[in-house]
């Protein structure tokens, strides 16, 4: 099963990747196939086992009560408030590709990953799909290839994802197991995991996404602060140091330096909100202030998908605005805890593991961490699904943790001979040289 959802997790990512559209139906393609079918597997094969479904409970349970809920609103939306242009169909098929996949793609990962060495693997096919997606980028970006991927009128690359600040929170969600990755792997493997770390900051450069920026900024300093007993801060430096020159070469003989240079401070050293957040805190304001209009939807919501029914011109671009707008305090509550309950639990577990699994749960924490601060600047749509499988996939690895902590990965290790020593500190060989 591992190496079915290694090649499932590769699948997914090469038809994006190759701009594929596999679409069937509405609100169905052959990728939500073929994860249905290894879901309908899957629970077969826990019916005739007996396996417990209780594995992550808390947020299964979240889970649940954010997509009953979103049912409720939905059904009270379009049948009781009606909503102008709102249409109970197409409003469910959302529901259903916006949350209850999500569910499903999480909970397909989770149970089908048994041990450590399975997880480990089903990262690889996700590092392997992310990769090749950011090649095909740069490939398509540079001409060699053409794909129909599109450049913004400013232009920033639109990317595998399909736009720009979407793909940026993307990159950052994978760039640090592909550093851990890296890490953990000796020789040709290791050149192979760096090279692939840096084409993931060179695509991070050809988004020039402000949120990612912010999202790896945040991710760093957290990290930092949360794994400060484990760091080498002589060794962080030169690597820095290192990464620092590489990415300003790179940056004065691209097209993207000054792409880059006018967003990160021409437009942000602007004192003016509107423009410094390209126009997001007006967009935030006119949602709020619609809120303030009908006070009681600060705890309820509008209901599911209504934001998309009302005129406003953009979409929030906000995850946690979006959920409190739709689905009130209890979208907002547990859709922010199923982030946050994620990095809290893989953190927790991160101190106990030993290595490589460590360094995965520790790059778990901090992709989740930059995704989580990405989001406030961005919606996210392809990208969840990803962070889903990936979620599942570490959640079940935490668990390994949890029940024994000194699990390591089935990988061969040379042991070193144990040296006694003498009270003098020689070491015991019968005779003092």
């Amino acid at each position: 099963m591992p190496t079915i959802l290694g090649f499932a997790a590769l699948f997914l990512l090469a038809t994006d990747a190759l701009n594929m559209d596999l679409s069937l139906l509405p609100g169905v393609s052959a990728k939500n196939i073929l994860i249905y079918f290894i879901a309908v597997v899957l629970a077969l094969r826990l019916v005739v086992s007996r396996g417990s479904i209780m594995a992550a409970g808390q947020m299964q349970g979240a889970f649940i009560i954010q997509i009953g809920y979103a049912i409720v609103t939905w059904l009270v939306a379009a049948l009781l408030i009606q909503y102008p242009y709102y249409d109970l169909v197409a409003s469910g098929i959302k529901l259903k590709t916006g949350l209850i996949d999500h569910y499903i793609f999480f909970l397909v990962f989770l149970f089908g990953v048994q041990t450590v060495d399975d997880g480990l693997k089903v990262i690889k096919g996700l590092l392997y799909g992310a990769l090749l997606a950011n090649i095909i980028t740069i490939l398509d970006a540079a001409g060699i290839i053409s794909l129909g991927f599109r450049i913004r009128e400013d232009g920033r690359t639109q990317g595998a994802i399909g736009e720009s600040n979407q793909y940026a929170a993307f990159i950052i969600l994978f760039l640090p197991a592909t550093i851990a990755a890296a890490v953990a792997a000796h020789g040709f493997r290791r050149l192979f995991w760096f090279g692939a770390t840096l084409i993931g900051c060179m695509t991070l450069v050809m988004t020039a996404s402000r949120g990612g920026f912010v999202g790896l900024a945040m991710m760093c300093a957290v990290g930092a602060y949360l794994y400060r007993h484990l760091i080498s801060y002589g060794r962080i430096s030169g690597w820095v140091f290192g990464s620092l020159i590489l990415l300003v070469l790179v940056i004065s003989f691209s097209q993207y330096g000054n792409l880059l240079a006018e967003r990160m401070i021409g437009t942000s050293g602007s004192i003016d909100a509107s423009t410094a957040s390209s126009g997001r805190s007006d967009i935030w304001a006119d949602a709020i202030a619609v809120m303030f209009a009908h006070p009681i939807t600060f705890i309820t919501g509008f209901g599911w998908d209504a934001y998309a029914h009302m005129p406003f011109q953009f979409s929030p671009h906000n995850h946690y605005l979006a959920l409190w707008f739709n689905l009130g305090l209890v979208g907002l509550f547990f859709g922010s805890y199923l982030l946050f309950s994620a990095i809290g639990r893989a953190r927790r577990a991160s101190l106990l593991a030993a290595p490589p699994l460590r360094g995965q749960l520790i790059a778990f924490v901090l992709g989740t961490v930059g995704v989580a601060t990405a989001v406030f600047f961005v919606d996210l749509h392809k990208p969840w699904f990803y962070f889903w499988m990936y979620g599942g996939v570490v959640m079940r690895m935490v668990l390994c943790a949890e029940e024994n902590p000194a699990i390591e990965a089935a990988t061969p290790r040379v042991k070193r001979p144990t040296v006694r020593r003498d009270p003098y500190g020689w070491a015991h060989s019968g005779t003092r040289p």
